[in-house]
């Protein structure tokens, strides 16, 4: 494993609200979740507002000398708030930005977060020169509001025009997700809100406990083997802190769901900083993400089942229950033009998201997957050789496998030309090209180490 190559960043809602569930700026839930984190040396990124900018400037600015905390800008609603004008939009979070240099000058990095996203938002916030947008949910459909399923997960660039597209090359702007999640049960069961890493959604499913994260350390030890393949895993966990507080101001949950949460937090914040991790600010992640990368960066990961399953109650209920499993290893995979899901043993991909040319962001953007054939597979103590065959298809993003645990023993020795070539984790070799609607045959072959 790589650790430095997971970048771990904590967020935080810090806003001001004036709804049926709370009133005024949750100051101590704010407070209750940075002394859990910066007991673990762990900065945290706030979203503020308006509102909240003049209750909690001293302090941020306090725990940024002290800590490194930075802050991100919550986005006015396009819709609710805005009545879908662009100018409107682009006025409040001008002047709403001039109120965070004024509070916060050493905030340079311009990101902005919410989870309702339109064209016109990644349109403004590109004319505004922010460089990141918050709030992306991968799989998620209709929760809260957010319908976001055939995006990526983690970091990517934008497309302005097509908001749950990858840019084709280097946007202005980084879409973050919302809170990392567990992309294996996730996909497998349909349920990215249980399966994910928001305290308050893996306790009312029973996944984790108050003084049990078992589930949470096993994710994140996944995304942690991740980095023998990535430059860059990235592992982005929110929390409200309106949500970790019981007051007169706001009762989300009960004060027994603010206490557990409360004791998750502080059990997965000390594993985290004793990983050797990267430890950072979403602002600073995405600083970094811009330095790096002239254009979205692939990512590769191999996930695998994990023996712990929420409890059937109202709550992992509300969107008919949750599938049990158990699940093969998966694959998965995403790039500028596609995002694609390998299942354990098998050669072709499960599913094919193709970016290229889409336009209808109500879409899903899957592709139906050609017939495959193995030609040749031979494997012997010295070498291994297959040839895949693809007859005349569409021209889209696609990709292969080959799962094999002894692929420790061996080497590539050749690949077909056009063809990139990933082996992850010593447990299958991934091929990455483009299918041109011609007829394609590839051949692959390993040659045992010396």
């Amino acid at each position: 494993m790589k650790p430095q190559n997971l970048i771990y960043t904590f967020v935080s809602y810090a806003s001001h609200y004036d709804t049926p569930w709370g009133h005024g700026t949750a100051v101590e839930g704010v407070e209750r979740t940075a002394r859990l984190a910066h007991a673990h040396g762990i900065p945290v990124t706030w979203i503020v507002n308006r509102g909240s900018i003049p209750v909690l400037g001293e302090q941020i600015r306090q725990w940024h000398e002290a800590y490194g905390d930075d802050i991100i800008l919550q986005c006015p609603f396009f819709m609710e708030d805005m009545g879908m004008s662009k100018d409107a939009l682009k006025g409040r979070l001008e002047a709403d930005w001039n109120l965070v240099k004024e509070a916060f000058p050493w905030a340079t990095t311009k990101i902005a977060g919410r989870g309702k996203i339109y064209n016109e938002v990644i349109e403004v916030l590109e004319e505004l020169d922010f460089q990141g947008m918050w709030g992306y949910c991968w799989e998620q459909v209709w929760w809260d509001g957010i319908t976001h399923k055939g995006i990526p997960w983690g970091s990517w660039y934008v497309d302005s025009h097509r908001y749950k597209v990858p840019h084709p090359g280097k946007g202005k702007v980084v879409a973050c997700e919302w809170t990392a999640r567990d992309l294996h049960l996730s996909y497998h069961t349909g349920s990215p809100v249980i399966y994910s890493t928001d305290p308050n959604d893996v306790l009312r499913a029973g996944l984790c406990t108050g003084e049990e994260i078992t589930y949470w350390k096993m994710l994140f030890d996944e995304y942690l083997a991740n980095t023998d393949h990535n430059e860059q895993v990235f592992f982005l966990q929110q929390q409200e802190a309106h949500e970790m507080e019981f007051s007169d101001r706001f009762q989300v949950f009960p004060a027994s769901h603010v206490e557990a949460c409360e004791g998750m937090l502080d059990r997965f914040f000390a594993y985290v900083a004793q990983c050797g991790v990267t430890l950072t600010t979403l602002p600073k992640a995405l600083a970094s993400y811009h330095e790096s990368n002239a254009i979205t960066a692939p990512s590769y990961m191999l996930t695998k089942d994990k023996p712990i399953r929420p409890e059937v109650n109202d709550y992992t209920m509300t969107l008919g229950g949750v599938a049990a499993g158990p699940w093969p290893d998966t694959f998965f995979y995403y790039d500028s033009q596609c995002q694609m899901v390998f299942v354990k043993g098998e050669c072709k991909p499960r599913l094919v998201r193709n970016y290229v040319g889409q336009w209808d962001m109500q879409d899903e953007f899957e592709e139906k997957i050609p017939p495959l054939f193995i030609t040749t597979y031979e494997k012997t103590s010295e070498r291994i050789e297959l040839v895949y065959e693809i007859g005349n298809w569409k021209p889209m993003p696609f990709g292969l496998t080959y799962w094999d645990d002894e692929l420790s023993d061996y080497e590539i020795e050749s690949c077909s030309s056009d063809v990139e070539m990933k082996v992850i984790q010593d447990e299958l070799a991934f091929l990455r090209f483009n299918l041109t609607g011609e007829k394609r045959t590839i051949r692959l072959v390993f040659r045992r180490k010396m």
